[in-house]
């Protein structure tokens, strides 16, 4: 995604920092809104057509639950997207989505998708890990926990059973993994995940913002402890500002 945002002249470096993103670009007015915006990477969520209901079908949809109709396939998201330059993120809302996405996937590659694709869903604590790998090798694949924050519990984060459940599953994958981390809970689990983007080079994080605003603090704090190309920020206006301002002036402050 850095070596694809780099060749456009999006970024000036290999720092997931300055990557933007745009989150549920998914019924046509929606799409259109994210393809006029100054966002790098749309993200955008699969789910099929009438899900859990009589009406089920295999198409993928763009919908966010409870959403389960769409004025807008995938089939038709990637006509309009890949006419652009944007980076493509799909989160996966059902399993039911996944196996009809990919091979609609894999038949557009095979004219070129010239252009990073993240794949994302939630694996741990739900269905078995979809088959990403066999199907669709070239994406980049962003596997995360299903998980909620609660302001009354604030200790509450991963565990290291949880971080190497997840490395057991992902470690044979042969394409790049991004797992997607919330960002309020970070910096109590970073021991885990320090440990976890030490066994391959492949493995990077996303940090992922919830309800609960993540502090500058804690932020500044995974910036500090990783390479710039490892993690991602996906992170709400007015804090990543504050971070980006308050990274610039302690770098402006080391240097002086």
């Amino acid at each position: 995604m850095l070596d694809y945002l780099i060749q456009n002249g999006n970024i000036e470096e290999k720092d997931g920092l300055q990557v933007t993103w745009y989150h549920s670009a998914n019924n046509k007015s929606e799409m259109e809104q994210a393809l006029k915006s100054a966002a790098m990477v749309l993200e955008a969520d699969v789910n099929v057509e009438g899900h859990n209901t009589i009406n089920e079908t295999n198409i993928p949809i763009m919908a966010h639950p409870p959403n389960i109709y769409s004025d807008n396939t995938l089939q038709q998201w990637l006509d309009s997207v890949l006419k652009t330059k944007k980076g493509i993120k799909l989160d996966f809302k059902s399993i039911q989505s996944v196996e009809p996405s990919l091979e609609i996937l894999r038949i557009r590659n095979q004219s070129g998708i010239n252009r990073p694709v993240w794949l994302n869903a939630d694996i741990l604590h739900g269905p078995n890990v979809p088959p990403f790998w066999p199907l669709f090798p070239e994406a980049t694949i962003s596997p995360g926990w299903k998980v909620q924050y609660f302001a009354f519990t604030p200790n509450a984060t991963y565990s290291r059973a949880m971080v190497e459940e997840m490395y057991e599953i992902i470690r044979d994958v042969p394409q790049r993994v991004t797992f997607p981390v919330l960002a309020v809970m970070v910096k109590r689990a970073w021991p885990h995940f320090s440990w976890l983007l030490s066994q391959s080079p492949r493995f990077s994080l996303t940090l992922w913002q919830g309800k609960e605003n993540p502090t500058v603090n804690d932020l500044l704090f995974v910036r500090d402890n990783t390479h710039p190309q490892r993690v991602y920020y996906d992170i709400y206006e007015p804090v990543l500002s504050h971070f980006k301002e308050a990274w610039g002036l302690k770098t402006a402050n080391l240097g002086s």
